[in-house]
């Protein structure tokens, strides 16, 4: 793991270079498929250790980097940076696999708050509008200010103790609790903290939009999984109120999305929603609602990069990401529908997915654990198909407004990053049927 740490941070150092960078992911991606073992934790070099969490989530990151590189062709034509974008994606790469792979507080700290740097960059250097700024300086203060208590408490630990681990549960403070979750929370996002990422997505690049809801949401899922057994003290009723909030706010969310006309927007919106449910099984502390949270995590990973890119590529063919403008694209591009059609399926829970498993594990849980919560998960569930079918029928259907000019249905290259998000979702699930 060491070795590949290494090899990411010579790219951004010496060889910054478009093609040979993406041959480095795709090696280092097999390097870690291979790299799993038997045992559920392994050691993986002296300053850290893996097990399927780590190394799912480290896998997850590969992958998207590399469909992300890979999407962003525009940058790649037109750009004069493109070496600059390059150090950027994989100085990312790399905050992800510190973050996933060290087991010291202050060093997933670091790897955990590293990360926003080169996204902002990313944001102000290659965004489409010029209120990009506001929206990177937006997530800066948010997930700084959400997280900062975190710094201090930590700092605080390393004053009583020699180095504090994953596997010390000496603190029994509440408000180190409070502290923990906030900080995660604010990153996941969860309803109410949740406008930083909105506003991230709707000015940052194709790249940018697919790392972040990819990657880089997840952090504050694996921050949960990963603090949540430190502390031993778990304040019952602020749970309770957390979890309520979670829900209410995604079905709050998801009956918003049927009224967004912004197509990344909708996403985004999506998104929360979708982290909402995940919140409330990592929170509810048990081990259906965190296996639920893992698969989750890592269908939308792929499902929403995925959906990311489809609307960027409808942008660049019609310079607009309003579905008031951006519609008939069904006689325009079909060959591109059809993905379309796969990814909001995926969005929606239909099943072969990941996202159909992760979600019954979820709900299952989150019924047994109170009746009362079963007509909100009803009702997300049912707008959550609606907001889908939704952006696919105002898209796709319809009448371009301007249908004269010229359209190309899409490229080989689109086509493979499309069927690269694809693929795995329902790969995966279709092994897990078969070794079940």
């Amino acid at each position: 793991m060491l070795s590949m740490l290494m090899g990411v941070f010579s790219v951004v150092v010496l060889m910054s270079v478009w093609g040979e960078s993406l041959v480095w992911v795709m090696l280092m991606s097999g390097l870690m498929v291979m790299s799993s073992s038997d045992s559920l934790v392994w050691k993986a070099g002296q300053a850290g250790e893996l097990d399927y969490i780590g190394w799912s989530l480290s896998l997850l990151s590969f992958w998207v980097v590399f469909l992300a590189i890979l999407g962003s062709k525009t940058i790649k034509k037109v750009s004069s940076l493109r070496g600059v974008f390059i150090s950027l994606a994989m100085s990312l790469l790399g905050m992800f696999l510190v973050s996933f792979y060290v087991s010291d507080f202050m060093f997933f700290y670091l790897g955990f708050e590293g990360c926003l740097i080169p996204i902002f960059f990313m944001i102000l250097g290659w965004g489409y509008q010029p209120e990009r700024a506001q929206a990177g300086i937006y997530m800066l203060f948010y997930t700084l200010f959400g997280s900062l208590p975190l710094f201090f408490l930590i700092m605080s630990l390393y004053t009583k103790t020699s180095g504090y681990m994953y596997t010390s549960n000496q603190v029994n403070e509440v408000y180190f609790f409070i502290f923990l979750v906030g900080a995660f929370l604010v990153k996941f996002p969860m309803y109410s903290t949740h406008l930083w990422l909105l506003k991230a997505h709707v000015e940052a690049p194709v790249a940018g939009s697919m790392i972040l809801a990819g990657v880089m949401l997840k952090l504050g899922g694996y921050g949960l999984i990963r603090f949540l057994p430190v502390c031993p003290v778990k304040p019952l009723l602020l749970v309770e109120m957390i979890i309520c909030l979670s829900l209410w706010g995604g079905l709050l969310l998801s009956l918003s999305c049927l009224r967004q006309m912004d197509m990344k927007l909708l996403i985004a919106s999506s998104s929360v929603v979708h982290m909402g449910l995940c919140i409330v099984g990592l929170l509810a502390l048990s081990d259906w609602g965190f296996k639920g949270a893992m698969v989750v995590m890592i269908g939308h990973g792929l499902c929403s990069s995925g959906l990311f890119y489809l609307a960027n590529v409808v942008y660049e063919r019609s310079h607009s990401r309003s579905m008031a403008v951006s519609k008939g694209f069904l006689t325009l591009m079909p060959s591109m529908c059809l993905w379309w059609f796969i990814l909001l399926g995926v969005n929606m829970a239909s099943p072969p997915s990941l996202n159909l498993l992760g979600e019954i594990m979820l709900i299952s849980m989150l019924v047994s654990w109170s009746k009362c919560t079963v007509g909100v998960v009803m009702a997300m569930s049912f707008f959550s198909a609606g907001y889908s079918l939704y952006l696919f029928s105002l898209s796709q259907h319809g009448v371009y407004l301007n249908s004269k000019s010229g359209f190309h249905s899409g490229g080989m290259l689109e086509y493979l990053v499309c069927a690269g998000h694809w693929v795995p979702l329902n790969v995966v699930i279709l092994c897990v049927v078969w070794l079940v």
